[in-house]
């Protein structure tokens, strides 16, 4: 059974999830956090931009699973 073309629409959906609250993270420089409320880029500069790299690593991990799924789909199998 082939499953990477499965793993591959599941990648891209998060990271476009993630893309999306990137984008008006960064526009309105305001972070929705799950425990600490909302962070502001004036308030909270510091928890507000380790957000906004954790967003960044996200969607080089969903990339890189991306290419990895592409380049050997064999190795998501068994």
């Amino acid at each position: 059974m082939d499953r990477s073309h499965v793993i591959i629409l599941l990648v891209i959906t998060v990271a476009l999830i993630q893309g999306i609250d990137l984008a008006s993270t960064l526009r309105t420089g305001r972070a929705h956090g799950r425990w600490h409320g909302t962070m502001t880029r004036e308030k909270q500069p510091r928890r507000f931009w380790r957000y906004v790299y954790s967003a960044w690593a996200v969607l080089i991990l969903c990339a890189a699973v991306t290419v990895w799924a592409l380049i050997s789909p064999e190795s998501l199998n068994r």
